[in-house]
């Protein structure tokens, strides 16, 4: 048991470290999106899946049924109003004409890395762990919403167009799921408090190195307020929906549609 704490000792500074390398390098030898979201989440995930090769396949599954219908919906609806931007792509198009791949592959790997280092650190994940059925009402509702944005791409585009649609988004898929899941499941609040304070770093780092080198842009003017670190300034939806709350908010997804709430 004691070498069993001190090895994941050792995986926690690895993580960390490659956290550091994966800012550095974007920073000094600047790449373009797809590379630095490998560096950041792809090496980290790899170094878990060598870790614990038993939490791979219910991580990735859930990664890709939870990350891919919600981006469509997601980043189509944020990129119309302008919320953020991905100025240079390495892909030929765009979904809907205005989200680029990256944004998808970014979301993949982030869900992929944080289930990985959930199940790795506090839940205990092993091999034959199955996701649970309930996935299948999470699959509904992802439906239901890619079914609307494509009928109104199609018919009237000008209905994708919703003001502030980073803060009316984050509202209700990120900050509302999350306060009902901790209501009624009050005993992952030390453990989300945990991974997400971890977490709010690696998205920090992230997000400087990015904007640093222009991997994403926030050309719009629908935000509540802007928050400025550094000589860089971002919406305030970003600093409070994405860096602090999506990783615990992402994580009362899984536990409550994929995992078993234990």
């Amino acid at each position: 048991m004691l070498m069993q704490k001190f090895n994941k000792k050792i995986d926690f500074v690895v993580i960390v470290l490659l956290v550091v390398f994966a800012t550095f390098t974007t920073v000094v030898a600047r790449p373009n999106l797809l590379i630095a979201t490998l560096l950041f989440f792809g090496l980290p995930s790899l170094y878990l899946i060598f870790r614990n090769i038993g939490i791979v396949k219910k991580s990735f599954i859930f990664a890709f049924l939870f990350s891919i219908p919600l981006s469509l919906f997601v980043d189509t609806l944020a990129a119309i109003d302008g919320a953020w931007i991905v100025p240079c792509t390495v892909f030929p198009f765009k979904f809907f004409g205005v989200a680029t791949v990256e944004v998808y592959i970014y979301g993949l790997l982030w869900v992929l890395m944080l289930v990985l280092f959930y199940e790795h650190f506090f839940d205990k994940g092993k091999k034959g762990d199955r996701i649970s059925r309930n996935i299948r009402y999470l699959l509904y509702l992802f439906s239901v919403l890619l079914f609307f944005v494509v009928i109104f791409f199609f018919v009237n585009p000008s209905l994708l167009k919703i003001p502030y649609a980073y803060l009316w988004i984050s509202l209700v898929f990120v900050s509302v799921p999350l306060f009902i899941f901790l209501y009624f499941y009050p005993k992952f609040v030390k453990r989300y408090l945990v991974v997400a304070l971890f977490f709010f770093f690696v998205m920090l780092f992230f997000e400087l190195a990015a904007l640093e080198t222009e991997l994403w842009l926030f050309p719009g003017t629908n935000f509540i307020g802007f928050v400025e670190m550094f000589k860089y300034r971002f919406p305030l939806e970003e600093f409070i929906f994405w860096m602090v709350l999506a990783s615990p908010s992402m994580l009362a997804y899984y536990e409550f549609f994929a995992d078993d709430r234990k």
